[in-house]
């Protein structure tokens, strides 16, 4: 897309340091919260000319991006977003990532295994390759139809990989445009029918053998999305490419060391990096956002703009005064929903890495989905839906220090495991109470399936995150979700977050939104880059 040219003024220099609070008190921008999409902003307008503040309540920023010591001093786990895919096809940072190795970022590629899915019914499981060749062979093995239907999904990537960046990191179109591109023509309309569907419906009518069909399910799901919801068959045509295409990355030294660099960014930019600053309320003078008061009573002013990527309800239940919003605005953001499902994830330091009874190549993948079967799959969120701790769930895994052995003392590792689950529980209990025996009984034994070593022997430390823990550590894991949001099909796209509201601009002047609630969702994508082009695109061109 190029770069977006420089307007923003140039007040004096703000002064550099990571850290805590400093005299300035006045930016250009202001940005409230300093996860990924607040950071990604926040560079984008540093790198076009803009003094940008990023508030972050915590002491330290990344929001869904962190890495910690949980278990053992010296091991170091990603507590969430782990797998970095989609920040690289993001246009509009890819000047930034570059800047960023400056700044001490660093990425290690998957070049061959990326995702490994195991089989424990005596099949050799699937490896997911860099190599589209090699990963039709590895399905093969079980289907060579299966295979055959794998390569054609990649193929027709290509013709849709522009259109699908720009529609990914671009403010949404109307739904019904894509309709009427489409229906022009037999074969649009046939690829219409199929992007309605649910994704159970797509698998099972592109895929035959069970085991395939378990894995290609598998990763539709993996944003949230409901076995039987329709409207999901158009991720296939994405997400199956997409990693043959772009790759996976992790940062050398864990996640986190992607905020850590964007907040150097920032300041080496002029800004400032504002940690334990928790947001009392925005500041909003004659309908126009004009900054934000602290809890502390300090107010940080803007000359330009603010921006929330904090959750909707905070920003505008909590954070905006109420005689500033219509009732029917607030109609909207009351009924947002951030969806019923959470995860349980256990954090595992090693004395060695996990080994799968598939096998070497199988072992040599540091990603996992394991699953057994498409009914396996289908049960868990039957469960879900009724509020039942999953007795039988998939896993997803990652021992990433097979990548970055940086992560642990020499000749150990760090592992995680985790699946979906249901955040609130039918039997009144909670997942503070449940969440330790859940991992041990249900979690590691669904691992110990797959590969047996890891146990009492191997394991010298562990930590285990649920619903309470992950909305304690960050307000905007409403109620234990991850997401952003709940992703149906009122809320992705044109209808996210709010209908009318799609474009990143707020019903307040100069207030704007970033954030996974915002298009096109969750994941470590950068995508706060398209709400600071909106930003830009509004100062060049004011009303």
């Amino acid at each position: 897309m190029g770069r977006i040219r420089k307007h923003w003024p140039s007040p004096g220099r703000a002064r550099l340091s990571l850290g805590p609070m400093s005299d300035q008190t006045e930016f250009d921008v202001v940005v409230a919260g300093g996860g990924v999409n607040a950071l990604a902003c926040a560079c984008v307008l540093a790198r076009n000319g803009a003094k940008v503040a990023v508030i972050e309540r915590n002491d330290t920023i990344g929001g869904g991006a962190i890495t910690r010591e949980v278990t053992i001093p010296g091991f170091k786990h990603d507590l969430y977003g782990s797998s970095h895919v989609w920040i690289h096809a993001n246009p509009d940072l890819q000047p930034v990532l570059e800047e960023l190795k400056s700044h001490g970022l660093r990425y290690i590629w998957s070049e061959d295994h990326i995702t490994g899915h195991p089989d424990r019914t005596g099949g050799p499981g699937i490896v997911i390759y860099r190599s589209i060749d090699k990963t039709v062979q590895s399905i093969a093995a079980y289907s060579e139809a299966d295979a055959r239907r794998y390569r054609r999904v990649y193929d027709d990537f290509a013709a849709i990989r522009a259109g699908f960046i720009k529609a990914f990191f671009s403010p949404p179109a109307p739904p019904s445009l894509m309709a009427q591109a489409l229906e022009k023509s037999h074969e649009g309309l046939r690829r219409l029918r199929e992007f309605s569907l649910s994704a159970r419906a797509w698998v099972e009518q592109n895929f035959t053998n069970d085991f395939v069909r378990a894995v290609m399910l598998n990763w539709a799901l993996a944003p949230q999305i409901l076995p039987e919801q329709e409207g999901a068959g158009q991720s296939f045509y994405i997400m199956i490419p997409a990693v043959h295409v772009y790759g996976q990355a992790i940062p050398a030294g864990g996640s986190q060391q992607l905020p850590l660099a964007m907040g150097r960014y920032v300041e080496a930019h002029g800004g400032r990096i504002m940690t334990r600053a928790p947001v009392r309320s925005f500041l909003i003078e004659q309908g126009v956002a004009k900054g934000v008061v602290l809890e502390d009573g300090r107010t940080i002013r803007a000359r330009r703009a603010v921006v929330s990527a904090l959750d909707p309800k905070q920003s505008f239940l909590k954070l905006t005064p109420r005689n500033q919003l219509s009732p029917e605005f607030l109609e909207l953001v009351e009924g947002f929903s951030f969806g019923k499902i959470s995860i349980c994830r256990i954090h595992l330091a090693l004395t060695e890495t996990p080994q799968f009874s598939n096998g070497a190549e199988m072992s040599r993948c540091a990603f996992h989905r394991i699953v057994d079967s498409s009914a396996q799959m289908i049960q868990q969120y039957a469960q879900i839906a009724q509020g039942i701790a999953p007795t039988d769930p998939f896993l997803w895994s990652a021992c990433w220090t097979l990548m970055d052995p940086s992560r642990a003392p020499a000749g150990h590792h760090t592992l995680i495991a985790d699946t979906y689950v249901p955040n609130w529980l039918a039997d009144g209990s909670t997942w503070a109470q449940i969440k330790d025996d859940y991992a041990r009984d249900v979690l590691l034994k669904k691992l110990q399936q797959y590969a047996p070593n890891i146990n009492e022997r191997t394991i010298v430390g562990r930590y285990v995150d649920a619903r309470e823990s992950l909305e304690a550590a960050n307000p905007s894991f409403v109620d234990g979700t991850t997401n952003g949001g709940e992703r149906i099909q009122a809320q992705l796209g044109y209808f996210r977050p709010f209908p009318g509201y799609a474009h990143y601009r707020s019903p307040i002047r100069r207030l704007y939104m970033a954030g996974p609630h915002c298009h096109p969702g969750g994941g470590i994508s950068g995508a706060g880059s398209i709400t600071a082009r909106v930003m830009i695109e509004d100062q060049e061109n004011p009303l």
